[in-house]
């Protein structure tokens, strides 16, 4: 299938939409078609959609005008067009393909953020979703049962902040990664160098916090898995979090890092949540995804974890290679089971770089959409909630992720990073520094290099770089 859009900054956005139907669809012979031009006429703009399979008369023509007036500002010009055409192309998508979407039109990683930015404006949202952006019924109450999971927790003010600290280092690679995370083997000559600078990039951001009129709402220490740093560094990093007094967070994610030594130092810094994340509790998929570890392995783990006052969250995953309904059934039973505050179901996305995708993996599955079912009828059996969720690109099933928890469990931290509703101060290599500005809704974005060795060069530049970054409030 060929697509053109006269709008270039639109373009890759709503050719989303037709990925959505169909991966390759742009990789394919034949297929025909889709043109969609946008002109002026008056105080309107005309969007023309036509699909062309062979020859040159199309066999679809559909023509929508939207009033200019409306809009107060460019930016929401551009975003109403965009939103109408990606309608206008989903609705040729379907009759082509002859089959919907669960998400419709939406091609977002925040569909929770759209819903509560709707209803805000005085729309009943839940009839936007299902019947203007041909969201099912059924993933639309999800989304409003997130959103409500939320209320009195999203905050939209200036004031909060939140801390992030990277760790982007792990045992071995899942083969669906794609983060920026190395083999801890492979660079250990680098990590007391990382963690000298880490911990003052720590230092400089609680200062800034304290000294500028910020109010800190979460710390979340992940990675990569900061249980892989040896025990002398762990702690350095964790002394330079100890006493922030709130929501803390550690990515203990990997069984096989989890130690008794370990869990003693995240309790005696103050961690108040952690993650010890099985995936699957089938051995034999464990070891497929490159993981260094056994189910037995994350039960012991987690059995030594729950002497501790922690939350704990485990995640597992609907999608992974080789496995059906059953595989995954089990390994939801075993983890809601276990009764863990949190538990994130998260579908397998195909990223790029990832070693799945490198290898030719095919997620495409009609089995992913009942595995999520199962997980979340399960989740509201045991008394949990959908608190938080995103979406990626190329997910199986064009389906999503949700963290549930028990009730008053939610992490802050989780829900201010899906809503964009606080900044974010972030240390360490690839970590991104947001701030918040509450009078657009919007984030502005400060990166931190993605590799370890420029993070190092770049030193306490970066520290500068934040302190620029993030205005003064009591001035």
């Amino acid at each position: 299938m060929k697509f053109y859009c006269s709008k270039e900054n639109m373009s890759a956005d709503i050719a989303e939409v037709i990925r959505a139907f169909d991966p390759r669809a742009f990789e394919k012979e034949g297929g025909g078609e889709v043109r969609l031009t946008f002109s002026h006429e008056e105080n309107s703009a005309v969007i023309l959609l036509t699909y062309t399979l062979s020859g040159e008369n199309p066999e679809y023509t559909f023509e929508k005008r939207v009033n200019l007036e409306q809009f107060s500002c460019d930016e929401e010009e551009k975003r109403i067009l965009k939103r109408t055409a990606k309608i206008m192309v989903y609705d040729l998508m379907e009759k082509i393909y002859g089959f919907t979407l669960p998400y419709g039109s939406l091609t977002g990683v925040r569909p929770t953020k759209l819903f509560r930015d709707t209803k805000d404006a005085g729309a009943d949202a839940l009839d936007y979703f299902v019947n203007t952006l041909r969201v099912s019924k059924d993933k639309a109450k999800l989304i409003a049962s997130v959103c409500a999971a939320q209320e009195g927790i999203v905050k939209k003010d200036g004031k909060y902040i939140d801390l992030f600290v990277n760790i982007p280092f792990c045992t071995t690679r899942c083969s669906y990664c794609s983060f920026i995370s190395a083999e801890i083997g492979r660079v250990k000559k680098l990590i007391p160098d990382y963690v000298e600078l880490l911990v003052k990039e720590i230092a400089a951001a609680r200062k800034l916090i304290s000294e500028r009129g910020y109010l800190l709402r979460a710390v979340y220490v992940g990675g990569g898995t900061p249980t892989s740093l040896p025990d002398k560094e762990f702690i350095r990093v964790l002394e330079g979090l100890k006493g922030v007094g709130t929501e803390f967070t550690v990515e203990a994610g990997r069984p096989d890092t989890i130690t008794e030594e370990k869990l003693k130092i995240m309790d005696d810094m103050g961690v108040t949540r952690i993650s010890v994340n099985p995936q699957s509790l089938n051995d034999k998929t464990i070891a497929l995804i490159g993981r260094k570890h056994t189910a037995a392995d994350f039960f012991a783990a987690y059995e030594a974890a729950k002497k501790y006052p922690f939350d704990i969250n485990c995640d597992l995953i609907a999608g992974l290679p080789g496995e059906g309904e059953e595989d995954f059934a089990r390994t939801a039973d075993g983890i809601f089971a276990l009764r863990p505050q949190n538990v994130t179901v998260h579908t397998l996305a195909l990223k790029k770089g990832s070693g799945l995708k490198l290898a030719g993996y095919d997620n495409v599955s009609s089995a992913t959409g009942g595995m999520v079912d199962y997980a979340r009828a399960l989740a509201a059996e045991r008394g949990y909630i959908p608190y938080y969720m995103y979406r990626q690109k190329y997910m199986s099933g064009n389906l999503e992720n949700v963290g549930y928890c028990l009730p008053g469990k939610q992490c802050v931290y989780n829900i201010d990073i899906m809503e964009e509703c606080a900044s974010v101060i972030a240390c360490g290599a690839g970590g991104i520094s947001k701030l918040y500005v509450p009078e657009e809704n919007r984030l502005e974005r400060l990166a931190d290099p993605k590799g370890i060795d420029v993070y190092l060069q770049r030193g306490e530049a970066l520290i500068r770089a934040k302190a620029d970054f993030f205005p003064d409030l009591t001035r």
